[in-house]
């Protein structure tokens, strides 16, 4: 299966999800570390710590990624905010709003990040049965290449995650590789697949073939991943 390009509102809202998924489990990770299951109560309380700061670390990672998602010209995206006169007190609000630069993505964004904090009040990040069972279509006449679809995410999970363990404020402060596998797997399940991917005896590279679809996805899912990693190292 070739998909060259992606719905638009499908990546936005696929990075949103991802969002959640990577910032939670490196909160997790360094809260938790070792531990396979987290407990609904401990979710809940993952949340209640940090919900006054979510609204600004989750646009601190989105911005720049819908950014370069929204906008061709990133020279001029310069000029235009520093005429806006944009700083460190423009409201996250405006800024997301800003980054989407239509209402109907602002409002889409919106909409999925109520999603993951109810997933989260209810104990639990959002499966992808949930997601991809009222998610965007892939294809659509607003869309943008898959190449570009593939970084927007990996860039948003790879930060999140990091981000996640920072503001745990703990002595782990590493990133868990195996955490970043089943984030990256779980990313481009929600953003090329319209139903949950099986996986029967598959080693790690052919779990990672079969949800990228092609050899040309695989190679730009491992590429950003490897240079997401370096820039956070």
């Amino acid at each position: 299966m070739r998909v060259t390009d992606i719905n638009r509102s499908r990546v936005a809202s696929a990075m949103v999800r991802g969002y959640f998924h990577a910032f939670f489990s490196g909160l997790a990770d360094a809260i938790y570390p070792g531990k396979r299951q987290i407990e609904p109560r401990e979710y809940k309380q993952l949340l209640v710590d940090n919900f006054d700061n979510l609204p600004g670390h989750f646009v601190s990672v989105l911005f720049p990624v819908l950014i370069r998602l929204n906008y061709t010209d990133l020279e001029e995206v310069t000029k235009d905010m520093k005429r806006r006169h944009f700083s460190e007190s423009t409201s996250t609000k405006l800024l997301l709003r800003y980054a989407c630069r239509s209402k109907g993505l602002y409002d889409l964004v919106t909409a999925e990040y109520q999603k993951q904090v109810y997933a989260l009040l209810e104990g639990h990040l959002q499966s992808v049965e949930d997601y991809l069972a009222n998610c965007p279509a892939l294809s659509h006449e607003n869309s943008v290449p898959v190449s570009l679809a593939i970084r927007s995410v990996v860039r948003v999970q790879m930060q999140a995650y990091a981000l996640g363990i920072t503001q745990a404020k703990t002595e782990i402060n590493s990133l868990h590789q195996a955490t970043v596998y089943r984030l990256m797997i779980a990313g481009m399940m929600a953003l090329l697949h319209e139903d949950p991917v099986i996986f029967e005896d598959e080693n790690l590279e052919m779990m990672f073939r079969k949800v990228a679809l092609n050899s040309d996805n695989f190679e730009n899912l491992m590429n950003e991943m490897n240079q997401a990693y370096e820039d956070l190292i």
